[in-house]
């Protein structure tokens, strides 16, 4: 049951706690935000209120360990990630509970939605250190006017704190398809998750928690956007945003200054059907894809 058992630290009350330097703590604000259920129009969980002196602590957690994060091998992060799939996958049963209370997700998709994002992590586990793995050699006169009379070896290097937004129809999958990739490469993650959908993403950062992530790699902070999302998305402790959403994305876009932005955004997508296709099939995955909860 969420909030029970494994997830009994996550909860104060009736009011779910942020997480911050490998603690869920209250908020010191006092306040809480409601998450309505669509369903009956009635409160049904609530989270903290988080001030922004409580962002900066997070993001200042996430700066520290980011940098021991980055020494830590390759194959340290891919077995961290494969933990956190496989305690994900053993709890699939609350997270999806909250998903169909929170955003009125039906129970098989829910439940597709947990067991997806933990064969995502593991995914992005062995990609990263396929990817990550290997360096690419460069000649000088691969550059105008030089010789070959140099070789360089060139690998990839983290960004540093990342900024996670999801949104509400996949606030589990989609916060996955933004935090696995980033831990993998070295980096550490800031998440923010929709109002919507918020208890499902901190039952989801309660896996990490238990699968022994450093303490203040993985922050996630709970409030009104209107109250700490410019401060988040401005915040010069940021140096990457990933975010997925709406025209919200061209306000982040014009705020964010000349950092590394991911964006996600609305799209209307066409489909083209051949004539030897099963029209059946076509037909069936295209009324699927445009109206499975993507709204």
């Amino acid at each position: 049951m969420a909030g029970s058992g494994t997830f009994s630290e996550i909860i104060d009350g009736d009011v779910y706690k942020y997480y911050v330097d490998g603690q869920w703590k209250k908020s010191s604000s006092g306040k809480s935000v409601p998450i309505i259920n669509p369903t009956t129009r009635n409160t049904h969980y609530k989270v903290q209120a988080c001030t922004q002196e409580e962002v900066n602590n997070v993001i200042d957690s996430a700066k520290k360990a980011q940098k021991l994060w980055a020494k830590t091998p390759l194959w340290k992060r891919a077995e961290l990630l494969h933990k956190a799939a496989a305690i994900l996958k053993e709890n699939k049963a609350p997270i999806a509970e909250c998903l169909v209370k929170e955003i009125a997700k039906p129970a098989k998709d829910s439940v597709t939605e947990v067991v997806r994002s933990g064969d995502l992590i593991s995914y992005c586990a062995e990609e990263g250190v396929r990817i990550l793995g290997e360096g690419k050699f460069l000649v000088s006169d691969s550059f105008p006017g030089n010789d070959r009379t140099k070789y360089c070896l060139t690998s990839k290097i983290p960004l540093g704190v990342i900024l996670a937004i999801p949104p509400f129809n996949y606030p589990v999958n989609l916060a996955i398809s933004k935090i696995a990739p980033a831990l993998i490469a070295g980096n550490s993650i800031v998440l923010k998750p929709p109002t919507q959908g918020a208890v499902a993403a901190l039952h989801m950062v309660h896996c990490f928690h238990l699968a022994g992530f450093p303490k203040g790699l993985i922050g996630c902070v709970t409030g009104k956007g209107s109250e700490i999302g410019d401060f988040l998305t401005m915040h010069p402790g940021v140096n990457c945003i990933s975010f997925t959403g709406g025209d919200t994305g061209i306000s982040i876009s014009r705020k964010a200054g000349m950092i590394p932005l991911q964006m996600e955004l609305g799209g209307k997508d066409a489909c083209i059907v051949l004539e030897d296709a099963d029209l059946d099939l076509a037909a069936a995955n295209i009324v699927k894809g445009g109206f499975s909860y993507r709204v």
